[in-house]
């Protein structure tokens, strides 16, 4: 895909640094570009796990919580 390599960078950093969905959901993202199309997937993941998620992605308590 055009411009996964900022993807695969983004993703094998916050790997390397053992990030969460909750703690990448945190990081900001630049308008326009490839990686704040992930905001939503993040906040989705965060939404089904049974993790503490950042107070702007709960809506509902998280499963289990």
């Amino acid at each position: 895909a055009p411009g996964a390599e900022h993807m695969a960078h983004f993703f094998m950093l916050a790997i390397l640094n053992g990030m969460s969905a909750s703690a990448l959901s945190e990081v900001p993202f630049y308008h326009p570009t490839l990686e704040e199309g992930l905001s939503g997937a993040l906040g989705q993941i965060c939404s089904d796990t049974p993790m503490t998620t950042p107070g702007r992605w709960q809506t509902t308590p998280p499963p289990g919580g």
